[in-house]
């Protein structure tokens, strides 16, 4: 069979599974059949349920389907702004505590580089090395865990890279902009960190290196600071982290001094968010 037939195969099937472990898979029906949802069935106690919603299910019994809005956990599921896309990113929302929210992309945008997905529910980061970098950074900056803010897949779904151009990307972003603006009123977010993938998807990737570490407004009254991504910094620490050579020698101080360099200015830069949103935080 077909390489890319089973590779679409196994994403297909590996979506099906995560609905299934969320209890979320739609329930297709003929024309005329009455939703199951609103089948009766023999009760042991009478639940009460608010008049909204008990009349949307007086009126789906009578056969007139009513529109409902989507789950949180499910609305890049359901959503058709991007007809090309492959799939939707699973569990594209992380809630936290805090008002910020940091968008992200575990996908893949460079043309040839294989294609990723999330393999836990809690994942954020593409590697575990990346979150407890990303989680270090903020401890030390903020002083509280790195989960207190809100993640969200920017895009939210999942494409042929390989056959993408940087337009492409531009334009899925701007359309999936509503799925960020539906977050930050339904969570009251009141701050952005943009990172990497997410920033080249928006900016390309020459502009996207010269917008690291300033800050703008996403909307009105809603700064966003973009930096560099958790993965490329990792890569820097694992790249000082696994050099055999001499700790001593020119080649490793210059691989240390880089690394120190980027996480002070990842540091400062977050310093100056986090001062515009000192009455926040």
């Amino acid at each position: 069979m077909d390489k890319k037939i089973l590779s679409e195969l196994g994403r297909i099937l590996g979506d099906l599974r995560f609905l299934i472990q969320k209890k979320q898979i739609p329930v297709l029906r003929f024309s005329g059949e009455q939703p199951p949802e609103t089948t009766e069935l023999i009760w042991k106690e009478e639940i009460w349920l608010p008049s909204s919603q008990s009349h949307d299910l007086e009126l789906e019994a009578t056969g007139i389907q009513v529109r409902r809005v989507a789950k949180t956990a499910e609305r890049n599921f359901v959503c058709k702004l991007c007809s090309e896309r492959i799939s939707a990113v699973r569990n594209f929302i992380i809630k936290g505590r805090k008002p910020i929210l940091v968008l992200h992309y575990t996908g893949e945008i460079v043309p040839g580089k294989p294609a990723f997905s999330k393999t836990s529910p809690d994942q954020i980061f593409r590697t575990k090395e990346a979150e407890e970098l990303f989680g270090r950074m903020i401890q030390k900056q903020f002083g509280f865990n790195h989960r207190e803010f809100y993640y969200q897949e920017y895009p939210a779904c999942i494409f042929a890279h390989s056959k993408s151009n940087a337009e492409d990307w531009k334009i899925r972003t701007e359309k999936c902009e509503v799925q960020v603006k539906e977050t930050i009123d339904s969570e009251k977010i009141k701050g952005i960190i943009l990172l990497g993938t997410s920033a080249i998807a928006v900016y390309g990737k020459e502009k996207a290196l010269e917008m690291m570490g300033r800050t703008l407004d996403f909307l009105p009254g809603v700064p966003m600071i973009v930096l560099r991504s958790p993965e490329a910094i990792a890569a820097i620490e694992t790249k000082r982290k696994n050099f055999k050579g001499a700790k001593d020698s020119f080649e490793f101080e210059t691989i240390k001094k880089e690394e120190i360099l980027v996480k002070e200015s990842i540091l400062s830069q977050l310093s100056l968010f986090q001062n515009k949103l000192k009455d926040i935080l």
